[in-house]
């Protein structure tokens, strides 16, 4: 599913490599592509859908689901290196990561109470 939201895989190299965000992604492409894609993919399933403009094509996607992306993808890194946090029987193991809050706040944020402010 790589790029999504990105255009070309090098861009999301590019952002999630050179910016403050996540400052301690992989080096090696291969890695970084897993993440970014498993998280690109519980991103696209969990947030709004992109609408179409007048003629139909697809609206850019919002600058937030990049963020999200990125954010989900180091939480799946996280995981990845985290002891004492599995869950399992014998041999059996499971580590299960949803979205993160801070990612669901991103892509479908709450509403405030009306009346309210």
């Amino acid at each position: 599913m790589l790029p999504w939201p990105w255009d070309t895989v090098a861009e999301a190299h590019t952002e999630a490599r050179n910016t403050r965000l996540w400052a301690d992604a992989p080096a090696d492409d291969a890695t970084l592509d897993v993440l970014l894609e498993a998280a690109s993919d519980q991103v696209h399933r969990f947030a709004p859908a992109v609408g179409v403009d007048t003629v139909g094509d697809p609206l850019p996607v919002p600058p937030r689901y990049k963020l999200a992306t990125i954010y989900q993808a180091r939480e799946l890194q996280a995981a990845a290196v985290r002891d004492g946090d599995v869950i399992g029987v014998g041999d059996y193991g499971l580590r299960a990561r949803p979205l993160v809050d801070s990612v669901k706040q991103l892509l479908r944020p709450q509403r405030g109470r009306p009346g309210v402010g």
